[in-house]
């Protein structure tokens, strides 16, 4: 299997998120704000509730409804850390053995699934980075 794969479109998300949730935790950069438009009612609805299932540390845009969001999750496993006056329609998502990276650019959108352990060490420690400065 390639250690990067590009998924195309919104069922290439969809099958890369998917494949995301195979370990115990996940570190997650959220910073779009469109992935609905891209992905419908899909994300919310399917992805989120096996998502949470998981240990998760989340950065996401510091607005009153993410603030709102947070607030209503398990803090214990679920740990938000909120970035001001950034943002971008990208989604980065790093697990144990992969890691994700999303653009939701409404006219093609894709996803790039990557399973090489260097690439995914060095999201690990980008994400300590922002984690430990916010």
């Amino acid at each position: 299997m390639d250690r990067v794969q590009i998924l195309k479109g919104a069922e290439g998300i969809k099958k890369a998120y998917i494949g995301i949730l195979a370990g115990e935790a996940l570190d997650i950069v959220c910073l779009a704000s469109n992935y609905e438009k891209v992905l419908g009612s899909w994300f919310d609805e399917v992805y989120s509730p096996k998502l949470y299932r998981l240990r998760t540390r989340e950065i996401l845009p510091d607005t009153p409804a993410n603030r709102a969001f947070a607030k209503a999750k398990d803090q214990s496993r679920n740990q938000v850390r909120f970035l001001s006056g950034m943002g971008s329609q990208s989604d980065v998502v790093v697990g144990e053995n992969a890691a994700v990276l999303v653009s939701y650019d409404e006219k093609e959108p894709f996803a790039v699934l990557i399973s090489d352990q260097e690439l995914i060490s060095g999201l690990k420690v980008q994400f300590e980075v922002m984690w430990g400065g916010l």
